[in-house]
């Protein structure tokens, strides 16, 4: 069934009714494409993990993207039927669909877009619409990093991206003045699934500075440095990357937390990581490793010279090693687990970057010391 004809009759039909029997057929289409998707695997509907592992993307038979204008009368559903409509079920399905897009959509219909995820992420709203909006923000997160005041795209403006960023936190946490002590409830102080793909959002969101401004004034890095202690105790590798991260990104002056042994404990988290989680290069790491060598090479910048030269030998034999196991994987990540081919190569080229200038450092140090050295 076609979901953009199911969603444009619910759209256009005023009788209760006929509402009811398109209200199904468009919620039965969009169900259709987020279990399936451009995926590994089938996916269960009502599973939560889609929300947050589902491979939702889609591509024409020529192998082509859709377009953002593909994408318009999506919006125009979550934007105006959906969100007077209250159709929760179904609004939930759509903006999955969305993220589809990792971006915010046509120009015509950027505002009404983020207007529309900010007000799915309010605190009133059902944890499964909260959650999926989050994920279309976060898969939108490239974009939204690269909006400064001297390029703000058309019909957006700062007070629009200061209400998106208050509403990702109530995302997250639509209760401050509760605290939720299941462990398993999504809306928990903690929850690994969610805060890593909140964690990912803030960490490519605070290496811009207008938004860094914005993410301290809002409190998400204060909430960010709260993580870390949960990320390190669990050993959660992904969260605990993107923390070590946004840590490298907070300054002094931001009043956040005290910061210097919990900075120290993700360096060290970080190296192990390359020992330990990365060594494996399972299909479930390759999407990450881009942003990991990111992190590395920040904490790298942040020990500026005075790197111990037994850690940085230590780190640049994981991290070629990690290289080798990648080269070793190809086709097995390939054929059996059907990692895209472009999402494969960005991790290549990134720890093939990394490997060679730690290459070049550990050369340097070493022809530094014989230059110190008086007897050479």
């Amino acid at each position: 069934m076609d979901s953009r004809n199911a969603c444009k009759q619910l759209m256009n039909t005023q009788q209760e009714d006929a509402r009811q029997k398109h209200k199904a057929d468009a919620r039965t289409a969009l169900r259709t494409m987020i279990v399936y998707g451009d995926s590994r695997w089938f996916s269960l509907p009502d599973d939560e993990n889609l929300i947050w592992h589902g491979d939702l993307r889609w591509c024409h038979n020529d192998g082509l993207m859709p377009s953002f204008e593909e994408f318009d009368w999506l919006i125009d559903y979550v934007a105006d039927e959906a969100g007077n409509r209250g159709d929760d079920e179904t609004e939930g399905d759509a903006l999955l669909v969305l993220s589809a897009m990792r971006g915010l959509g046509s120009p015509t219909k950027r505002r009404s877009y983020i207007m529309a995820l900010i007000r799915c992420m309010g605190p009133s709203r059902p944890q499964r619409v909260r959650h999926a909006a989050l994920r279309a923000v976060s898969d939108a997160r490239e974009e939204i990093a690269s909006i400064t005041i001297g390029s703000m795209p058309e019909a957006v403006d700062a007070r629009l991206l200061d209400e998106l960023s208050c509403a990702v936190l109530t995302a997250v946490r639509p209760h401050y003045d509760q605290t939720v002590e299941d462990g398993n409830h999504p809306d928990v102080s903690f929850y690994y699934i969610r805060d890593c793909c909140y964690a990912r959002l803030i960490f490519a969101l605070a290496m811009n500075d207008e938004w860094h401004e914005r993410l301290t004034r809002d409190g998400h890095l204060e909430r960010c440095a709260s993580l870390a202690d949960k990320a390190l105790a669990h050993w959660r590798w992904e969260i605990g990357c993107y923390i070590a991260g946004i840590f490298v990104c907070i300054n002094p002056s931001d009043n956040v937390l005290p910061l210097s042994p919990t900075q120290e404990r993700l360096r060290t988290f970080i190296w192990d990581t390359w020992s330990d989680e990365l060594a494996s290069m399972s299909c479930s790491s390759i999407a990450v490793v881009p942003d990991a060598v990111t992190v590395t090479r920040l904490h790298l910048r942040g020990w500026d010279d005075s790197i111990p030269n037994d850690e940085l030998t230590d780190l640049a034999r994981d991290v070629h090693e990690a290289l080798e196991s990648l080269q070793r994987k190809q086709d097995i990540l390939a054929t059996f687990y059907l990692v895209p081919q472009a999402e494969f190569d960005a991790a290549l080229s990134s720890v093939q970057g990394l490997d060679d200038d730690l290459r070049r450092m550990i050369e340097n140090s070493k022809t530094s010391q014989r230059d110190d050295d008086p007897g050479s």
